[in-house]
């Protein structure tokens, strides 16, 4: 063996193996290489061995145990501060002290949720004769009675707890002239939208009134309700559908119409289409205005249940009572609508449609006829697209073609003077 330092005859190292000669100077050098060797971390071994591995289940939460003693004594202190605050907001409102009672009552009613987040068997230790709600539109209407600040406040802190339809009513209607008071016109009109949709109406000359002393044509306001109605909330967002009382994105606006500040509560998503009808109800002055609400109200419920899908089960006699219904409502509409629009065609086509699809073939005949004698207005190319559908209802698919979206008027027209000359 030879060295591995100059190459000469050596001996191997019983250490690292390696070759060292007899010389001095190379076996110094061996021996310090071999001691930093021995110095060196032992490496991991390289063995392969099998590995195991363990699924350990999540550690589940544990279900709390629920304190009885703790929650029946919250339930008695509740109970005990409550009342307190209730009593005193009685005194108060009868004192005429109206400050001291709506923060008093107010502050009752606030705790009152606290109840409903305890166990049942705390709250079965309650009093039996122990009201769980306050009413307060008393509190609500004296403040009215006295032109009160807070007025305002209280109805619409009451109309968010969801009160009977009446108390809703009285605070729109209540709301509706406070906002007149500070100028607030288009607010106002929201209100008393509200209110009429809640049995409270005004005349359609006040409203339309309204509608010109806040800046907007009702005219215009009146066209726009009738396209509203028929759009679905898709559709909606897609044209860039916006309240004109508002000003805001109809489908996304907030429902509630009492909330001054949206921010922080969560979106309740309005019904664009029914309060757009009920506001165009509203606008209604002639009997042709009513005529064009009629078709509106038809349409918007033929396009919620399906013309074809309500027809067809008529027709099998497989219809439920709410479907028969339903089909009645939507008929009686399209008639009031052709009564009161002698000239227009889309009642008839409407008509003549709904018969058919439900197998009245011979007065759907009849209706298709009187809607070809009559006006489109500026929308005549959609004539054959409605034929179409009459004839798709009727059964006829050779003449019916292909069938596009079921079209509407897009405004009300008015007649023309071939059946201004008819009726003279």
């Amino acid at each position: 063996m030879l060295c591995s330092q100059c190459g000469a005859a050596a001996h191997r190292c019983e250490l690292c193996g390696a070759g060292v000669c007899s010389r001095r100077f190379c076996a110094e050098l061996h021996e310090a290489s071999c001691a930093a060797l021995s110095s060196l971390p032992t490496p991991p071994s390289t063995a392969q061995g099998q590995i195991t591995y363990t699924r350990t289940a999540p550690n589940k939460p544990r279900r709390k145990e629920r304190n009885l003693d703790a929650e029946r004594a919250l339930a008695e202190q509740l109970m005990v501060t409550i009342d307190h605050h209730r009593q005193a907001g009685r005194g108060a409102l009868l004192a005429g002290d109206l400050d001291s009672a709506f923060d008093e009552l107010w502050a009752a009613r606030h705790l009152e949720p606290d109840l409903d987040r305890l166990g049942a068997d705390a709250r079965a230790h309650l009093p039996a004769g122990w009201e769980l709600e306050t009413d307060l539109t008393p509190l609500a209407r004296a403040l009215s009675a006295h032109d009160h600040p807070r007025a305002a406040d209280a109805w619409r802190r009451l109309l968010e707890d969801r009160p009977a339809r009446s108390v809703q009513a009285e605070a729109a209607e209540w709301l509706a002239s406070d906002l007149l008071k500070r100028g607030e016109s288009r607010k106002a009109l929201r209100a008393m939208h509200a209110a009429s949709a809640l049995g409270r109406c005004a005349s359609p000359e006040t409203f339309r009134a309204l509608y010109r002393g806040a800046g907007l044509s009702a005219d215009g306001t009146f066209a726009l309700y009738l396209a509203a109605c028929r759009l679905d909330p898709g559709s909606a967002r897609a044209v860039v559908l916006r309240d004109p009382l508002t000003g805001e994105m109809w489908p996304d606006q907030d429902a509630r119409w009492w909330v001054r500040d949206a921010a922080g509560l969560v979106l309740v998503d309005s019904e664009h289409q029914a309060e757009a009808l009920g506001r165009a109800r509203d606008l209604a002055v002639t009997s042709r205005d009513v005529g064009w609400v009629l078709l509106a109200e038809g349409d918007h419920a033929a396009n919620r249940m399906g013309v074809r899908t309500l027809g067809r089960s008529v027709r099998a006699g497989c219809a439920d009572p709410a479907d028969e219904d339903a089909f009645v409502r939507i008929r009686l509409a399209y008639e009031g609508a052709c009564e009161r629009l002698p000239d227009v065609a889309w009642p008839w086509y409407r008509l003549a449609e709904l018969l058919a699809c439900a197998g009245f073939a011979q007065r759907a005949s009849k209706h298709l006829a009187e809607a070809e004698r009559r006006s489109l207005g500026d929308q005549a190319g959609e004539r054959a697209n409605l034929r179409a559908l009459v004839q798709a209802g009727l059964g006829n698919a050779s003449e019916a073609g292909p069938l596009a979206a079921r079209p509407f008027p897009k405004q009300p027209f008015a007649p023309s003077l071939r059946w201004r000359f008819l009726r003279h």
